[in-house]
């Protein structure tokens, strides 16, 4: 691989958009054609954000191939955008030293995210290779949870004393060399490095160059912890419309800075891992190609599915001793009492989740939420029971019946409300996910419990018909 341009260069030529499909394809030729220098001609006229969205598409012998013929800062930057898996295979696939070369042209916090998958020996072989000052820093944000500030946090950023001038802090911007993508904002620090203002690069410009930033800086900050969770990293964002977070310690001492787009891939991961758990699976689903390690990976949500479709039937033979002939009559509504009572509960356990995802149930409290997820759970209940009941009296011929049907369904709905309520908010108190509660555990909940709701109303209601 070539020389790699000044660490962690900016470079701000803007492609067209390109098919990645199309991309993908040109690339498979030049490989398959065996002409020499035919590949690096090629992915030399591709952006390296394009060639990275291809490279996905490619055998794994063509994607190596195409990433050992790339210059250390390009590569860098296909690294830093594939899947993970990719990545893995290709840092795989890739000698200590010009791996070292990579990391050393990626950001800080790019970079610590591939060491923290390497094992022991390789991550220490390739921090050893680089540079003391970057390996340095990758040690320092490897300190920290993956999913924390502290993990997502880069250590370039612009600090300044507040004796400087507007001018004074331009031109140390100017001589950091940092990416622009990390010079939104200048901080600036006491003797300490603790934090005591900031001020927008694009007010900075405004001002005369002679300008004291000890009278135009905010003192007012908004910072995180290193231990700040990306949920509540992704609320401070949008909240107060930051380009950038600043992390500080307990003493006020500013340690780095949580840029925006490394917040918005943290949400957008945070809420995929939301969304495929609540329908049963996980991020590994999404990542693998084989039937098989698909099939491994959703069988053990599918098995709690299973287990409560198992109890439901036993359920069911239990009953039938006590109902009889009258089972038959009732079994026709089964699938209505049991779907409803699970599309109300994940109705009522999305809300929650999103909610707590998004900060929003601190404000509105959760008495409140409980107390309107009832309320509106049981409207729609007596909704629902009054339909189900009136086709129940016209199907038997009774009100008897029908009743039952009405009053089941009323019940289960107001359960299974109340289930895709609580639960969530119980493994976030735990500490879990509460997306894990949101999928197969609360379907199979409410139809477990819907059954017994049905079955067991049925059988009071009916035994006290047949007493009067």
């Amino acid at each position: 691989m070539g020389s790699p341009p000044p660490r962690h260069s900016y470079r701000p030529e803007v492609a067209r958009a390109r098919d990645p499909g199309s991309v993908a394809e040109a690339i498979r030729t030049a490989v398959a054609s065996g002409v020499g220098g035919a590949v690096e001609g090629l992915i030399a006229g591709y952006h390296p954000i394009d060639i990275a969205y291809a490279i996905e598409m490619l055998e794994p012998e063509e994607r190596r191939e195409v990433f050992r013929l790339m210059e250390a800062h390009d590569a860098a930057v296909v690294l830093e955008e594939v899947e993970d898996h990719i990545s893995d295979e290709l840092v795989e696939h890739t000698e200590d030293e010009e791996l070292a070369e990579i990391i050393d042209a990626m950001p800080p916090d790019a970079g610590a995210d591939i060491v923290s998958r390497l094992d022991d020996e390789q991550a220490q072989r390739v921090l050893e290779l680089m540079p003391d000052e970057e390996s340095d820093e990758i040690e320092e944000l490897l300190e920290y949870p993956e999913d924390s500030a502290g993990g997502l946090m880069t250590t370039e950023y612009v600090a300044v004393p507040a004796h400087l001038t507007a001018g004074g802090a331009l031109e140390r911007m100017r001589a950091s060399g940092i990416n622009p993508e990390g010079a939104a904002y200048v901080y600036v620090v006491d003797e300490a490095r603790r934090l005591i203002g900031v001020i927008d690069v694009r007010q900075l410009v405004t001002l005369p160059s002679s300008a004291g930033l000890g009278d135009s800086m905010t003192t007012d900050l908004i910072t995180a912890r290193p231990d700040t969770d990306r949920e509540e990293l992704g609320r401070l964002v949008d909240k107060y419309d930051l380009l950038a977070v600043p992390v500080v310690n307990e003493l006020g001492v500013l340690l780095g800075t949580v840029t925006h787009d490394d917040v918005v891939d943290a949400i957008s991961e945070e809420h995929t891992e939301d969304v495929l758990r609540m329908a049963g699976t996980d991020t590994r689903d999404l990542l693998s190609r084989s039937s098989l390690a698909v099939a491994l990976i959703r069988l053990p949500w599918l098995s709690i599915s299973l287990a409560g479709s198992i109890t439901a039937a036993t359920i069911v033979k239990l009953f039938g001793v006590s109902l009889g002939e009258t089972l038959v009559l009732l079994a026709a509504f089964i699938p209505v009492v049991t779907a409803m009572g699970g599309n109300s509960g994940l109705q009522s356990a999305t809300i929650v989740v999103r909610s707590l995802a998004l900060g929003t149930l601190q404000g509105y409290g959760i008495r409140r939420l409980f107390v309107r997820e009832l309320l509106t759970a049981a409207l729609m209940g007596l909704v629902c029971g009054l339909v189900v009941g009136a086709v129940g009296w016209a199907f038997f011929g009774g009100p008897q019946l029908g009743l039952v049907v009405g009053l089941s369904m009323f019940v289960a709905i107001t359960w299974a409300a109340t289930v895709g309520t609580f639960v969530p908010i119980l493994f976030d108190r735990l500490g879990a996910d509460p997306a894990l509660a949101s999928g197969p555990l609360t379907t199979m909940l409410n139809d477990v419990f819907g059954l017994i709701i049905y079955l067991g109303l049925a059988t009071l209601l009916l035994n006290a018909f047949r007493g009067m």
